[in-house]
């Protein structure tokens, strides 16, 4: 795990070292370990490192090929790096260190663009061919490892993070657009575009090729449904079981020791026990170390599920305790490092997780992301389940009882569920109502986003649902919640539900194996019979990620009240009287006047002003 820093001047200008030294600078955290600098000519290219895989200086970036033809930097793991390393030393490749940034560097000169294909694991990374003046960018399939990037006639800047590029005198300033979508629809990271003007992040599964100063940003990965017909259902879930299983074998390799996030749910579980199954079978004695964010309040507090997984594991377990104190100390730090607005005070959670984690010394973890997008497991996949049963009026009926009853919210509220997720134009006129009395009524009049919130909400079927929530409305936001909390703190977040195998095959899966009798997860579920404790694996209701916001909201009020009344900044899009009136008499929507807060604090700790 690393950082990455590039310039290529398409006017060829000579490339200046001291500018790379710069970005890589404000990424210290993300790679403490060493940092280095390739120039030549109108190319340069930098990497900060956070030693994993080959602790050595040899396997210091940028790193050379045996020839000096290509180089390379590169932020992420391969994990498939041991069985790409065998095939290529067959072919007759030589090895000077035993990294998996060498096995990218030797694959890419076996195979070109097409080596993306072979590898397993999370990366953004750049190659720079001397020979052909050829800069290849490229960022993996899912978007786990951050690629942003500016582009004009003269030059093209990229890096691991967006604050390296404004290092390079590129001008800061607010995309009202995303600015709209993230306050009207709680829409973050749903496409190309950053909160910043001008600055683009590379979508998950693409590439860039600069030839001759011609610029190419291409796809080169694309998941499709291929449903399968289902003949042997126990062979079905012991696929599922082999796959999940290798997936995380291959996660633990590290030369450092290797730790995982436990909140007591199903995926952290599954993850905690197949490691202990792991690390026994190969025969090693190491206590797993585990990390769970815990609450005094027994409606937000999952150790009573933690516990069985830690009897069952004999883990170390290390409990947090997210306090509003720490949300207030810690708030402008943390928007620094995200640098970009989140929606949610959950993201203080998880950074007191990744804070945890860096002080008992551990730098890489297991965590559980991907699984409620690939396996249905969002309350919000349901009514679109249902939907496809309504030709049955009997299996829909059975259906719909016992997802009453699994998901716990009651027959009204979950009748009411059905149809708000299944009417898109209901769902608009919601968000636009909820919001009225926060924002500027100019600023929400000047824009017309239905389109945009029809292309990721409007899902006509499952399918589109599953999709949207892959690449556009949720994934994307978590995946940068994660490696910025992570990076923050020197931590590599490995995420096995992501490997690829196991995401296609899921893909293939029939969506009755999938959610059954009002089960989500249901592969997952039957998979991990005998391997978890029981009443994880048939746990209802589970929690999301959740924290007491308004609790905290209203215990950090003076500091709420300071950052408004402070030289406002974000008087273009939100009405500060109204929407501190509202919080001040306690009957408000937290939800929408924590994005309001956050964009206010982000305008502040980035010294921008709305235009």
């Amino acid at each position: 795990m690393c950082g990455i820093s590039g310039i290529m001047n398409l006017n060829n200008a000579p490339a200046a070292e001291n500018a790379i030294g710069i970005m890589n600078e404000l990424i210290h955290h993300r790679g403490p370990d060493g940092d280095g600098i390739f120039v030549q000519d109108n190319v340069a290219l930098g990497n900060t490192r956070l030693a994993i895989i080959d602790l050595r200086h040899e396997a210091d970036q940028p790193m050379h090929d045996s020839t000096g033809r290509y180089v390379i930097v590169y932020n992420g793991e391969i994990f498939n790096y041991v069985e790409l390393r065998n095939e290529l030393l067959e072919k007759g490749y030589k090895f000077n260190n035993n990294s998996d940034t060498e096995v990218i560097l030797n694959l890419y000169k076996e195979y070109g663009t097409e080596c993306q294909h072979k590898l397993n694991g999370m990366w953004a990374l750049a190659i720079w061919d001397k020979k052909e003046k050829t800069l290849f960018c490229s960022r993996d399939r899912y978007g786990i490892k951050p690629f942003y990037y500016y582009l004009d006639n003269n030059r093209f800047i990229f890096g691991s993070e967006i604050k390296q590029i404004f290092s390079q005198g590129v001008e800061k300033t607010p995309d009202d657009e995303t600015i709209y979508d993230y306050l009207l629809f709680n829409f973050i990271d749903h496409n190309e575009q950053t909160f910043f003007k001008n600055i683009r992040k590379l979508p998950a599964g693409y590439q860039v090729i600069i030839k001759n100063n011609n610029v190419r940003v291409s796809g080169w990965y694309k998941l499709n449904e291929n449903l399968i017909d289902v003949t042997d259902e126990k062979k079905l879930y012991k696929d599922f079981y082999d796959l999940i299983y290798d997936s995380v074998r291959i996660r633990l390799r590290s030369d450092v020791e290797v730790g995982s996030c436990l909140s007591g749910g199903l995926d952290s579980s599954t993850i905690v026990c197949l490691m202990h199954d792991i690390l026994k079978n190969e025969g090693k004695t190491d206590i797993q170390k585990t990390y769970t964010a815990a609450y005094d309040d027994p409606a937000l507090d999952e150790r009573k599920y933690v516990e069985e997984v830690l009897n069952q594991t004999n883990s170390a377990k290390y409990y947090l305790f997210p306090e509003s104190s720490g949300l207030l100390s810690d708030f402008g730090r943390m928007v620094w490092h995200q640098e970009e607005p989140f929606t949610s005070a959950s993201i203080y959670a998880q950074w007191c997780v990744f804070k945890k984690i860096h002080e008992s010394g551990i730098k890489v973890v297991l965590d559980g992301q991907g699984s409620d997008e690939i396996l249905l497991g969002y309350f919000s996949f349901f009514p679109f389940y249902l939907k496809r049963l309504m030709y049955n009026p009997f299996k829909f009926a059975s259906s719909f009882l016992k997802g009453v009853g699994t998901t716990q919210q009651g027959l009204m509220k979950f009748s009411q569920s059905f149809v708000y997720f299944n009417s898109p134009s209901i769902r608009y006129k919601h968000v636009l109502n909820e919001g009225e009395n926060f924002y500027n009524e100019d600023f929400v009049n000047n824009y017309n986003r239905k389109a945009v919130f029809e292309q990721n909400i409007g899902a006509k079927n499952l399918s589109a649902n599953r999709m949207a929530n892959l690449w556009n409305i949720s994934l994307p936001s978590l995946l940068r919640y994660e490696d910025k909390n992570s990076m923050a703190f020197s931590v590599e977040a490995r995420l096995p539900f992501l490997d690829h195998r196991l995401v296609e095959f899921i893909f293939s899966i029939p969506y009755d194996y999938l959610i059954r009798n009002g089960w989500t997860k249901f592969v997952l579920r039957e998979s991990m019979k005998n391997e978890i404790p029981e009443d994880i694996r048939l746990r209802k209701g589970k929690l999301a990620f959740s924290v007491p916001q308004k609790k905290w909201l209203k215990e950090i009020s003076s500091f709420i009240e300071d950052t408004f009344n402070d030289d406002f900044k974000s008087g273009k899009y939100i009405n500060k009287n109204t929407a501190l009136k509202l919080f001040n008499g306690g009957n408000y929507n937290d939800k929408l006047f924590f994005r309001a807060f956050t964009l206010e604090k982000w305008m502040k700790v980035f010294n921008l002003q709305s235009e």
